[in-house]
């Protein structure tokens, strides 16, 4: 059954549409897309499995396709890659009234989405995810970038897709260990908004079994808490959108630490969520049971692994580079309980160096 949540935007409204109908898409490609010109951008892994067959269903309704494959995983989304990208489309013929669609995970959404976003001073974009993460993350909201030598998403632009088609069908060809780093986000959700969506995805995680019904809903459930975040905050200047970067201040640290090769970021995300937990808890901020809380959710998806030794020092100069710094200072969302949050929390480097030295041990 198709759901739609509209992304209501003073600048640049859209719709997320949840469904398996590829008409869905093609009928709002038609709408956006006067020209029948596509560029499609999609990774290594994701074009094996589908882009043969996705771009034949995309010509079957009348659209002249083009294509372009980048590296799978966070090694794709750099300058080199983009600038690859900008040759091929011009070869290619890709003009002003074309459309860029991104088929893919959160890497290629990113990238794809800065492409469109600079390409000829900007050409319309839409957003197909095909993980998890993408799909209840990544595709909503308009952030796109490229990682550069000193730090993830420090090239980027703030530029809105015309449309999200989400078919969960993708998520058949997802391992575990892409599955439970796409429930990171879908539990960030539940931590800083809503306690009853916490009870029920620690159920389902408890049950051991998750549904096609389950995960439309989470999937739905996601981008309508993410959806009103941005519609209150497009591009993150009052404050408000901050509450979606729980977890992440350590979470771009330790992908940068480990040049974005040990861990997905989704599994960077969770080990973020719990240090801001106790952080949190450190801080007096939060009582100790919802430091428990956090935990044992974490711990039922699977996300709770050792970290090893790691350089106290250098993570922490890392986390000054993440972009809710100001003047090099340290800020983090902190929980005050599960479903309440503090953002623009100042912490000083010796606290944070303490409740690390304590968290990684």
């Amino acid at each position: 059954m198709k759901k739609q949540i509209k992304v209501a935007l003073k600048t640049a409204p859209y719709k997320i549409t949840i469904s398996k109908n590829i008409k869905d898409l093609t009928d709002a490609l038609s709408g956006v897309n006067k020209s029948k010109k596509l560029f499609i951008i999609s990774d290594s892994n994701v074009a094996k499995l589908y882009l043969k067959n996705f771009c034949f269903q995309i010509s079957c309704a009348g659209f002249s396709v083009k294509s372009a494959v980048i590296p799978a995983g966070e090694r794709g989304k750099n300058i080199e890659v983009l600038s690859r990208l900008y040759d091929k489309a011009l070869k290619d013929g890709i003009d002003r009234k074309s459309c860029v669609l991104a088929l893919g995970g959160g890497v290629v959404g990113d990238i794809a989405g800065f492409f469109a976003a600079t390409y000829m001073r900007g050409i319309k974009f839409v957003q197909v995810p095909t993980t998890l993460l993408a799909m209840t993350d990544s595709c909503v909201g308009g952030k796109t970038a490229v990682n550069v030598s000193g730090g993830k998403n420090i090239a980027g632009a703030f530029y809105q897709p015309s449309f999200v088609w989400i078919n969960s069908s993708y998520l058949s060809s997802l391992d575990q260990r892409q599955l439970k780093a796409g429930f990171a986000e879908i539990i960030k959700y539940a931590f800083i908004f809503d306690k009853n969506f916490y009870d029920y995805l620690l159920k389902l995680f408890k049950n051991a079994f998750i549904g096609e019904k389950d995960f439309e809903y989470i999937i739905y459930k996601s981008c309508f808490f993410k959806a009103r975040v941005v519609e209150k905050d497009e591009f993150e200047t009052k404050g408000l959108r901050e509450v979606l970067n729980f977890g992440h201040t350590f979470a771009h640290a330790l992908e940068t630490y480990t040049q974005y090769k040990k861990y997905l970021h989704g599994e960077a995300v969770a080990v973020g969520m719990l240090f801001a937990a106790k952080l949190s808890f450190a801080l007096k901020i939060c009582p100790k049971e919802t430091c428990v809380k956090v935990e044992e959710l974490l711990n039922e998806a699977g996300l709770i692994f050792k970290l090893g030794a790691l350089n106290v020092e250098r993570l922490v100069n890392l986390m000054k580079k993440d972009k809710k710094s100001i003047s090099s200072k340290l800020r983090f969302v902190l929980l005050k309980d599960i479903g309440k949050f503090q953002t623009g929390a100042g912490v000083s480097d010796a606290v944070v160096k303490s409740e690390l030295c304590r968290f990684l041990n």
